[in-house]
């Protein structure tokens, strides 16, 4: 049982403090790690990237190469994390199509994990609680116009910084995903991407979402809408999911209807998650609805 939460908020607004509080109530969901994706009401004149290091001392020279090879570097600093894992974050300049092979490329190397890498959203998330991610990562303290959370029991792999949501694809880095269930065709699914010349870092099933949407999307030329309701076909399991690009924020409750998404929308704000309870972080007066099974929702950004 994991937690999954999600807001949209007109413009420009506090939406760190608001996720940190969503997050923070259903803590109970799952204490092993917690993180959010949050997308800026603008998109910055640099990209931003986050990759964890499980050396600093060897895998930074090496990140450097990297990014070098296909980037201008700026700046570069270094977090400790509640696990084993350093994060460095990176700023630099580089053309929007030469992401994805710098995605890849830092990728390739078994012992550096990308998070993120866009102009627009960054990928927070830790071990722990939400507690220890808004320690980590300033998250109470950020701005921007949506975002997603996720609070993670694991139980199907690891409890590892890396397989710790949200999940994102080298495939189309503004695209992130939080998930709440098992995809029980989890190996079926990782060979069909593998025949697509998909490349996984991680063994969570929740990883597969989000290559398989930006495949349709970028390879196939799907519609976002279309991308979310393709999944209720091909993925198998009980499972519910939040997915969000640079302008849209998409919800998807498989057709048993196990997993429970809630949303509520007025007056602009948008928000979404697996309890009431979240809502009320944000608005005491929230009342939420529950998605029907098997249905899909999508909105935009005004």
């Amino acid at each position: 049982m994991c937690g999954i939460a999600g807001i949209m908020i007109g413009g420009d607004s506090d939406l760190g403090d608001a996720v940190y509080r969503m997050l923070y109530e259903i803590r109970h969901r799952g204490g092993d790690a917690a993180g959010a994706s949050l997308y800026l009401s603008q998109p910055r004149g640099y990209v931003v990237g986050r990759v964890s290091l499980l050396d600093p001392q060897t895998d930074l020279p090496v990140l450097r190469e990297i990014v070098n090879r296909h980037a201008e570097l700026g700046d570069c600093q270094t977090h400790p994390t509640n696990s084993p894992y350093t994060l460095a974050r990176l700023s630099l300049q580089v053309e929007s199509e030469r992401l994805p092979a710098l995605y890849r490329d830092i990728n390739s190397r078994p012992s550096l994990c990308v998070h993120s890498l866009s102009n627009c959203m960054e990928v927070i998330k830790d071990v722990g609680t939400a507690e220890a991610l808004a320690a980590f990562g300033q998250l109470r303290r950020l701005r921007g116009s949506h975002a997603l959370g996720h609070t993670r029991l694991a139980t199907e792999s690891i409890d590892n910084l890396n397989f710790a949501h949200p999940f994102t694809s080298d495939l189309y880095p503004e695209l992130s995903v939080v998930h709440n269930g098992q995809l029980t065709n989890y190996f079926k699914l990782r060979r069909r991407l593998a025949a697509w010349g998909v490349c996984c870092k991680t063994f969570n099933d929740s990883e597969i979402i989000a290559h398989y949407l930006a495949y349709l999307i970028r390879r196939r030329g799907y519609t976002f809408e279309a991308a979310l309701r393709a999944s209720l076909d091909d993925f198998d399991g009980v499972f519910s999911y939040l997915a969000a690009t640079e302008s849209q924020m998409g919800a998807v409750r498989d057709r048993l209807g196990i997993k429970p998404i809630l949303f509520f929308q007025q007056n602009g704000l948008l928000l979404l998650g697996s309890e009431q309870v979240s809502f009320e972080a944000v608005d005491p007066d929230v009342f939420a609805t529950e998605m029907a099974p098997g249905e899909v929702k999508l909105w935009s950004k005004n």
